[in-house]
């Protein structure tokens, strides 16, 4: 029954070594532990450079998973830049992340007091980091001509484009654009993160768009967001699992293995009040039309 849950499972959003701060483990270990509990696929992230020769290394070394990697555009691989969008695309990545720990509204939150300073600030070296916002300037819906040239890039490449760490306003924007190019492949990053902006009204907007909502475990977790998971289920019932992935957005030392979190993570959710073949569908079918997999 526990490996129910994991059988066929798929995480879109985990930390993994060999990374610039301590990780769980490597992606080669991850993938062999996953692997032998079922699961279908993972994906693996790192902020400040591309995953995707890890993710293709990994996957020939572990064959009995598929592993994926990307992008997150911030200021280290050149912030909002096409070039390195289409570098990461041919050498196999499969994601594309907005600005994470560099966006403007991530490094707002963090002078705000959110958790997330202590990854805004751990990243940043000691160094003082600009902003990097989507929107032009002076505007609050219009997209930068090079976000919407990134995601002609990734609707050509059939690759995911995630919100990463950006505003809600931003993530509307994103949502407006994809629509009008016919993308259907974008993904709003752990918006549970930020409730207090991400409301129930710029979710069913989002959702309206036919955005996936990316869930993450990772906020409930005692040094993060300490989110009450029922908030999680609420988010869930109200714009229902077909717009949703869970993911685990674990691999931090402090967390335990993201195999297991993501176990935990359904374990919990069929407690909330989220039926099994809801599970399935943010587990399985919605991560599998995102990455291609038949």
């Amino acid at each position: 029954m526990v490996e129910d849950f994991l059988r066929g499972a798929i995480d879109c959003h985990i930390h993994i070594g060999p990374d610039d701060s301590p990780r769980y483990s490597d992606s080669i270990t991850l993938a062999r532990e996953a692997a032998g509990r079922g699961m279908a696929a993972i994906v693996v992230k790192d902020h400040l450079c591309s995953s995707a020769q890890k993710a293709v290394l990994t996957s020939t070394v572990v064959p009995e998973i598929k592993v994926f990697g990307g992008i997150a555009l911030n200021h280290t691989v050149g912030g909002l830049n096409p070039r390195s969008v289409i570098s990461c695309l041919r050498t196999g990545g499969k994601y594309i992340w907005m600005p994470t720990v560099d966006a403007a509204y991530c490094i707002e939150k963090a002078a705000q007091g959110h958790w997330i300073k202590e990854y805004v600030q751990k990243k940043s070296f000691g160094y003082t980091v600009q902003g990097i916002s989507l929107l032009q300037e002076g505007s609050v819906s219009r997209l930068r001509a090079e976000v919407r040239e990134i995601l002609k890039i990734a609707k050509d490449y059939d690759a995911v484009v995630s919100s990463g760490h950006v505003s809600p306003q931003e993530c509307l924007a994103l949502a407006d654009e994809a629509v009008k190019i016919g993308f259907r492949k974008l993904t709003i990053c752990h918006p549970n993160a930020w409730l207090e902006d991400f409301t129930p009204d710029i979710l069913d907007q989002l959702v309206a768009a036919r955005c996936l909502l990316e869930l993450s475990f990772g906020v409930c977790s005692p040094l993060h967001g300490r989110q009450d998971p029922h908030e999680i289920a609420a988010i869930i019932k109200r714009v229902g699992p077909a717009h949703c992935v869970m993911i685990t957005d674990y691999g931090q030392v402090e967390t335990f293995s993201p195999v297991e979190g993501m176990r935990v993570f359904c374990e919990v959710m069929l407690r909330c009040g989220i039926s099994r073949e809801e599970i399935f569908v943010m587990t399985r079918d919605n991560p599998r039309f995102l990455l291609g997999l038949a």
